[in-house]
């Protein structure tokens, strides 16, 4: 029995559809020790986040922060479920919403035309 053809691939895993980001959105968190930094969102969610960030955090890892995009900001507290590192030495970061988003906060953070039809 082959075990890569065996495992649901990553795609069909998910709860929830991933969209594309508004251009410029950013997820700001704060860490423990109090260390701020900034990821650029890679996808979203109502359930969770895709960023990409120079510094990793750990799985598992629990962190407050903001979406932000212009004009709109978003607390967000989040829980990484993993992290791989690039080729290009920076690491992309896979993390759950602890409570998911609704449409309406979802909706500044995502291209218009693929959320809701709205545009």
């Amino acid at each position: 029995m082959n075990r890569l053809l065996d495992e649901p691939r990553a795609a069909d895993r998910r709860a929830h559809p991933r969209y594309q980001p508004t251009f410029g959105t950013v997820c700001r968190v704060r860490r423990t020790p109090p260390v701020a930094g900034q990821g650029l969102v890679w996808d979203i969610s109502v359930g969770g986040i895709g960023i990409l960030v120079g510094s990793p955090p750990e799985p598992g890892e629990e962190l407050a922060g903001e979406l932000e995009t212009q004009g709109a900001t978003q607390p967000v507290t989040l829980k990484v479920a993993h992290v791989r590192r690039l080729t290009t030495g920076d690491y992309f970061v896979g993390a759950r919403f602890a409570a998911p988003l609704s449409q309406d906060q979802m909706a500044p953070f995502v291209t218009p035309h693929v959320i809701g039809g709205r545009g």
